[in-house]
């Protein structure tokens, strides 16, 4: 058994535990470490998917059992990110990506993080529904995501929905300032990131309605509400302010990363 920290729905990724001590089920974690390993090809675009985490580790395995064979047939590098937050002030997802893009700018060469300039931002509760779903980044921003498939049905989006699954180059993060810093609890971060997309030109491409459908795990998890969230995504505010609230200003602390074989884990304070 591959040596893949563990997590649970109430504690952190654990130094002292492994896969051997979680119950899988369909889950084969070495054939997942070998079709893993088959996308690393230096010649392809180097993509990293972050995904902000903290106490779901039921989500995380089903996404990992199902995002790694999936990648392992697209064209391309990629480096599984999961950026854990530490303690127990409210869940800030947005800081979190700008938490792994600076850990990614930072990186020098021969760390595995080293040369990426595509950055998906992803949701741990969410996986394409279909294999023809790429995982790339493109000249406009992609947004991945059209609907959410649910055991109720298929759940439509508003077509300026930015979120959930979303692919931006370096360029287009320094561009916008990357993403907020300030909505601790959730809603309200899509809307801004939309709203500096607006600000600054940048294109949004979207699939096909019937192209962009992921399946989502748990909708109805419990979530913190940012009671503030509906004034703080406002344009007025978001225009007044994306200059200076946004990746050249997160501050954190990395309180430990480990790079497994499936992924790279970021423990952070926010």
């Amino acid at each position: 058994m591959t040596n893949v920290s563990a997590v649970n729905d109430n504690r952190s990724l654990s130094l002292n535990q492994s896969l051997e001590n979680i119950e899988l089920r369909d889950i084969n974690i070495r054939v997942l470490k070998e079709t893993h390993q088959q996308t690393w090809n230096i010649t392809k675009e180097k993509v990293a998917i972050i995904v902000p985490y903290r106490n779901r580790g039921k989500h995380l395995f089903t996404f990992l059992s199902r995002m790694l064979p999936f990648l392992s047939k697209q064209d391309g590098q990629y480096v599984i990110i999961i950026t854990e937050q530490a303690g127990n002030e409210p869940f800030n997802r947005a800081k979190l990506f700008n938490v792994a893009v600076k850990e990614i700018r930072q990186s020098l060469f021969g760390d595995r993080l080293y040369g990426i300039n595509c950055f998906i931002f992803h949701d741990v509760d969410k996986v394409p529904s279909l294999p023809s779903t790429t995982y790339k980044c493109g000249g406009n921003v992609r947004q991945l995501v059209t609907a959410f498939r649910q055991e109720t049905g298929i759940r439509w989006l508003y077509n300026t929905f930015l979120g959930g699954v979303t692919a931006f180059t370096w360029d287009h993060v320094a561009k916008i300032n990357g993403a907020s810093n300030i909505y601790f609890g959730w809603g309200g971060e899509d809307d801004d990131l939309y709203i500096r997309l607006k600000l600054n030109n940048i294109t949004v491409d979207r699939p096909a309605e019937r192209e962009g459908i992921f399946d989502e795990f748990d909708p109805n998890h419990p979530r913190e509400y940012n009671p503030e969230r509906f004034a703080l995504c406002s344009p007025k505010n978001v225009t007044a302010r994306w200059r200076n609230d946004g990746i050249q200003q997160t501050r954190y602390r990395l309180l430990n990363r480990i790079d497994y074989d499936l992924f790279v884990w970021l423990f952070v304070s926010v």
